[in-house]
């Protein structure tokens, strides 16, 4: 059935769990390894076995007031709790992990036990129902873990490359401005070596710029290998179609993720589900949907609740340039799981992928499945071993027809008038001299590496010392929204 598959588009949206978005399917199916209310808990101090436990429990909000903290470290937290011995400190590793400290990490961000307690939410279905209408349509795997215990750029890497590099923790300013490299390269050049094309669509700037080769290419005023979301929908009117297609969302870093649609914990999620609306409906009115696999995912957890310990995993067995030997982790062992969806025609309706925590899958199963369908060599060790996606494609007969396959979704979830201006008030805004968070730096710093790219030598120093001298968050916002701007303005549509 892969052979009917002839293009492929990934929608890789942000830091959301599997249990927190989709768990509890687990009440209207059963085969959804999911989380009920109350099914599980976590000590608000795991290494105080008296401490008071918070439950698994309906979401409240859309939005978080915090952002849960998800570095290596945080990670290890979660998986396995707090060492006795230290205030802030991870436990050793046990397996498996008793997924015991989410709780106890989110307290630091939250500044409160109360609102830490929200990384043990979930949201029922009837909050998400673009989400849920995708994930009980088509096909919903139960055991699809980030690639690593750890944030965003390594992870996204691993479904660029196969591998971050030795990365797990967010980037350094060094490794941003010179952009990282992988001994194998990227799925990008293995494509093009296969006679095969590809495009990266993005709405602002997109953290695929941190690969070297990639960010040449992005700033490429000729490129027709990335292109603004705008131009989505009307590519798919057109008579061709790239083989593989790569969708980052709006982060919209600079603005603590407030305008985003990447479901970031900041970023009210209805803006994600709305994305994941608009690019399933655009596929499936196109005459692309007959032969068109559609992944919707996200790169990891972003510190919420997940019941199921990762496994272990196949290490990379690539150059490790970038490794944190304070880290001291291998790369065998899989991130939280996330949830993911795939939908095409041949593939059935109520569909649940693995049967058990042993049918796993990762960010590199994207990959290859590519490499068996357009039959190119894989990456690294870790996609040479990884599950493909056949089991989505499980009809021999497409749903080619409206009433086989909708050609719409659900409208995202509204509020209530009363109850939107009661959250607008409660809610602090962000403030603009605020110094930077991690995400925000990282993401100033990938603006200006793209931007230095692009100027004459007079010109380059000018930004050099802009950039160095950005501290406050509009500061940075500004700059980040220039850089974007200007690389869009020049490029050859």
């Amino acid at each position: 059935m892969l052979n009917k598959i002839n293009h492929f588009v990934v929608l890789m949206l942000e830091n959301r769990s599997f249990d927190h978005l989709l768990g509890a399917l687990k009440a209207q199916n059963s085969a959804v390894a999911g989380a009920l209310d109350n099914e599980y808990y976590n000590l608000t101090d795991p290494a105080v076995p008296t401490s008071p436990a918070v439950a698994t429990g309906p979401a409240s909000k859309f939005s978080m007031p915090f952002d849960p903290g998800h570095e290596f470290e945080d990670v290890q937290i979660q998986l396995y709790g707090r060492a006795a011995s230290a205030d802030r400190k991870p436990a050793p590793p046990t397996d498996p992990a008793q997924m015991s400290g989410f709780v106890f990490s989110a307290e630091d961000a939250a500044q409160s036990q109360s609102n830490a307690g929200m990384v043990m939410q979930c949201f029922h279905p009837e909050k998400l129902p673009v989400l849920t209408t995708l994930a009980t349509e088509f096909a919903l795997f139960n055991y699809w873990h980030s690639s690593l215990p750890g944030p965003t750029w390594p992870n996204r890497f691993f479904v660029h490359a196969a591998t971050s590099g030795g990365l797990s923790d967010s980037p350094t300013d060094p490794d941003i401005l010179a952009g990282y490299t992988f001994s194998a390269g990227t799925v990008y050049k293995r494509l093009e070596a296969a006679n095969k094309t590809w495009r990266i669509y993005h709405d602002g700037l997109p953290q695929a710029a941190g690969i070297d080769s990639l960010r040449l290419e992005y700033i490429d005023v000729f490129t027709k290998n990335f292109r603004d979301m705008n131009y989505f929908e009307s590519d798919l009117k057109k008579p061709s179609l790239p083989e593989y297609l790569f969708i980052e969302p709006r982060y919209d870093t600079g603005h603590q993720f407030l305008k985003g649609n990447s479901m970031h914990p900041l970023n009210d999620v209805r803006e994600g589900e709305e994305l994941v609306k608009r690019v399933y409906e655009a596929i499936r009115a196109s005459h692309f949907w007959a032969d068109t696999l559609l992944i919707v995912t996200f790169d990891e957890h972003g510190g919420f609740y997940d019941h199921v310990p990762p496994p272990p995993a196949v290490p990379t067995g690539d150059d490790q340039r970038y490794n944190n030997p304070a880290n001291q982790f291998n790369f065998n062992r899989l991130g939280v799981r996330v949830p993911t969806i795939v939908a095409s025609p041949f593939t059935q309706k109520n569909t649940v992928i693995g049967q058990t925590p042993q049918d796993y899958y990762d960010h590199t199963s994207i990959l290859s499945t590519l490499e068996k369908r357009f039959v190119f060599p894989s990456l690294t060790h870790r996609d040479n071993a990884a599950h493909t996606l056949e089991g989505a494609l499980n009809l021999v007969v497409p749903r080619m027809s409206s009433d086989e396959a909708p050609m719409t979704l659900p409208m995202p979830m509204k509020d209530v008038l009363m109850t939107k201006l009661m959250e607008m008030f409660a809610s602090s805004p962000v403030d603009p001299t605020a110094p930077l968070s991690t995400s925000q730096r990282v993401q100033l710093t990938l603006a200006h590496a793209c931007d230095a790219q692009t100027l004459d030598p007079t010109s380059q120093i000018l930004a050099r010392h802009r950039y160095l001298k950005i501290r406050a968050q509009q500061d940075a916002a500004d700059y980040v929204q220039e850089v974007e701007n200007r690389i869009r303005d020049r490029r050859q549509s």
